[in-house]
Parts: C-alpha cells; structure tokens; sequence
C-alpha cells in the first residue's frame, strides 16, 4: 500500500497514523511505502534523521496483527513556491550555501523551479542534475542504507519520478542553464549505483518515466535493468485501455521496459528487471485519464499488473471516503479494506526477482 500524505521537515508519524491504522487486521496487504523528503532527513550536513522512518517501521512490525514491511520513498520536490528558511524539502544549509549554485532566486541555492520576478513562484526541486548537489544527496542515501539495510521488513528504497526534476529545471521561463537531460542521466545512474551498493538486500527503485527528449529514457532503462534496478511508474492503467488502445501512451518509460517503444529500445526488458508499480488518485478516481478510458476499476488495473507490467509489487494509494480534489466521492471499491479482498483474490504472478539480483 502507499501513503496519499509526504512526511516534509517537520513531520511526526501522526501525519501517517489514520493511513497506517487501515492496516490493521488486512493480512493481504503485505506492507506500506511512505514518502518522505530529504529536509526531511538531512536538517544539518552530514546530520541525519531518521527517526520518523524508525517510528513508522516499528509500528509496522508491531500493530497491525502480522508484521508488516517498508519501503521507503523519496519525495524530490515542492508543491508550492520554497519561502525563506523553508526546509521542507531541500535542507537549509543546501539552499544557504553558493557552493550548490543558484537558484532562480538571488541569495539562494541548489534548486529550480517556477519563479516571477525574482521570487519562487510554484513547484522547485532541488538541483540533482548537477555534481555538488547529488554528492549530498547520495552522502545521504549511504547513511540511510547502513541504517535500514539488513533489516528483513525494509522492502525497498524507491526514488520518485525523474520527470520532476526535468520540469523544474526546463519546464517554463527562466530555464536552468545547468540542465541537461545528459547531466541528469549521469547523476541518476551516480545516484542508483550508490544505492545498490548501500542497500545489497533491498530493492532499489526508480521511476523512470520522463526526459525532456526519449533518448535518455530509453538508456536509464536499459541501465536500470543490467544494474539490477526495478522499474517504478508515477501512474498505471487498466488492462481494458491497454488492450484496446496499445501502450502509445503510457510513458516513456513504461513502453521502454514493454519493449514497444519507438525510441531504438533493445525490445522487452520485462523478464530482465521487476515493476513496481503505482497505482494513484487518477488512475481509479476523477476525469483525469478520461480520454484514455480511466478511471479503472481495481481489479482491471490488477489484470494489467499481471499481464502487460508483469509487476511483482503495486503500491496502492491510501483512500477515505471523503471527496477528492476531483469533486467526486470516492468509490467504495478503491478503499483498502475492499482492495485487500480483491488483491488476496487476484495475486501478483510476477513475483520472482531477475537472476542478476543477489
């Protein structure tokens, strides 16, 4: 399952609980991916905090009738314009520092993003397409897989959508000249080698989704999948769509790893890397995916699980009943105490890891 909610700096495992507590007594949910961001984890250089992960993994193990596991995901940017002393996603000493570059923003650094008149206007993240900016990122992915690695209920460390960062730096005006999908995807593959290496027994994902152009898309795949990288996706379809309309337009990165790309991709990488798969608001609730026959019901989405993504884990978005920023409610069939029924009726067939993990 994966938690609606993002634990920015500040964050205590309250803001997850009421997700978490829908757990309890559901044994066909085998575990809970939480987001958080690196503010989050790095207030200080080289000072690291991990104390809300512990919290949540330790409740995990010990509150919901059987042990469930974590996997760990990093939130990369801001939904909003970054204010002064606005840790919540990219660690003060980072912004504070020139060493990191500029900003969009006079007299601050290490991010980009939407900006007007020489102040953040809007979505940012912070500048992991350039070296000094990624050595800290990696200095803290390291601390967090000699903290968590080993422990047999931390299922995996996931990275957020590439695409995120490609917006905030080429999205609109002014344009971060520092940017480059090239330096992007060189950053990326420093990033995941370092991952692997700090997690050896944990499952490294990254989703891959979008460059600014196909081609570097279609290399982190084909890397990915000889590196022993799983494949994540920011969102996932229904088989029915799929069956009926083609993979044209699922993203780059998706008809990468199906081998129907029209990139030059070496063709299906499916039985070479595991999917680990997505599933959010609108792919099963509003308009958003309208055109292309969404929203899906669950249990279409969990026939695409099985028989185009081959996925051998899917990561279910938390549901109340309240209406949703769709203006519909939410129906009852995407709440987890039903998705837990039909996912225990309809497992994963694609649950073997590839040969060149350990």
């Amino acid at each position: 399952m994966a938690s609606a909610s993002v634990l920015y700096a500040g964050k205590t495992i309250s803001l997850l609980q009421y997700e978490m507590d829908d757990l309890n007594n559901q044994d066909a949910m085998l575990g809970y991916r939480a987001w958080i961001t690196w503010g989050a984890l790095e207030p200080s250089p080289g000072k690291y905090d991990f104390s809300v992960l512990d919290a949540v993994l330790a409740r995990l193990k010990t509150s919901y009738n059987k042990p469930k596991h974590l996997v760990i995901g990093l939130w990369l940017y801001g939904q909003g314009a970054i204010g002064n002393g606005d840790s919540r996603v990219v660690p003060l000493y980072i912004q504070q520092d020139p060493a990191y570059g500029n900003s969009p923003v006079a007299g601050s650094y290490g991010w980009w993003g939407q900006s007007a008149n020489g102040k953040s206007t809007g979505m940012y993240a912070p500048a992991l397409y350039t070296q000094p900016v990624m050595d800290r990122f990696i200095a803290m992915m390291q601390a967090l897989g000699k903290h968590f690695d080993g422990d047999p209920y931390v299922e995996g460390i996931y990275v957020q959508e590439d695409a995120t960062l490609a917006e905030a730096a080429s999205g609109w005006a002014p344009k971060d000249p520092r940017y480059s999908d090239g330096a992007w995807l060189t950053q990326l593959e420093r990033l995941l080698t370092a991952a692997t290496t700090a997690f050896p027994t944990t499952n490294v994902i990254m989703a891959n989704s979008w460059f600014d152009t196909p081609p570097s898309t279609v290399a982190l795949t084909e890397w990915m999948a000889t590196n022993r990288i799983a494949a994540g996706s920011a969102d996932s379809w229904g088989q029915s769509s799929i069956a009926s309309g083609g993979t044209s337009q699922l993203s780059d990165g998706l008809q990468v790893l199906l081998g129907t790309d029209q990139y030059g991709g070496m063709g299906d990488l499916r039985g070479k890397m595991s999917a680990m798969m997505d599933v959010q608001s609108p792919d099963m609730v509003g308009n958003y995916f309208g055109r292309n026959g969404g929203p899906w019901t669950p249990l279409d989405i969990l026939h695409a699980m099985n028989q185009t993504y081959y996925a051998s884990h899917t990561f279910w978005t938390h549901f109340f009943g309240y209406e949703t920023g769709y203006g519909v409610p939410i129906p009852d069939a995407v709440k987890w105490s039903n998705l837990a029924a039909m996912c225990a009726a309809n497992p994963l067939t694609h649950t073997g890891y590839p040969s060149n993990y350990p």
